[in-house]
């Protein structure tokens, strides 16, 4: 299983190549709803582009909730971190909460584990 973060789902709409056989292929995803989140705050100024990439991301994947043990997770995920954002840690959290791996090609995942970095070395 794979969580697809914000950051892959920027690209994928993008065409970035080394993205789309995530989102399109077999595996099973999920994503969690703090990446609705981030997108609303770059993307949603224009409600028809936003409700094309919910749809998108919905049909794709299979949206999750940020629950208690997910927000704690990603709290002591923050405080282990040295950069990056809460966001970042509770897409990495509902990951780990999950067993699955993070698609991402955002620096600030490099180098953690159960993480599957698709950008720029």
């Amino acid at each position: 299983m794979i969580v697809s973060d914000t950051w892959a789902w920027v690209e994928y709409w993008k065409g970035n190549d080394r993205v789309r056989g995530y989102i399109e292929g077999p595996e099973a995803r999920i994503t969690s709803m703090i990446t609705i989140a981030e997108l609303e705050r770059f993307y949603g100024a224009d409600k028809e582009r936003m409700d094309h990439m919910v749809s998108t991301i919905r049909s794709r994947s299979r949206l999750v909730p940020v629950d208690l043990p997910v927000a704690r997770a990603a709290g002591r995920v923050r405080r282990e971190m040295n950069e990056g954002g809460i966001a970042d840690a509770i897409i990495y959290a509902t990951a780990l909460r999950n067993r699955a791996k993070v698609v991402t090609g955002d620096p600030h995942f490099r180098k953690l584990p159960e993480v599957i970095f698709v950008g720029r070395e």
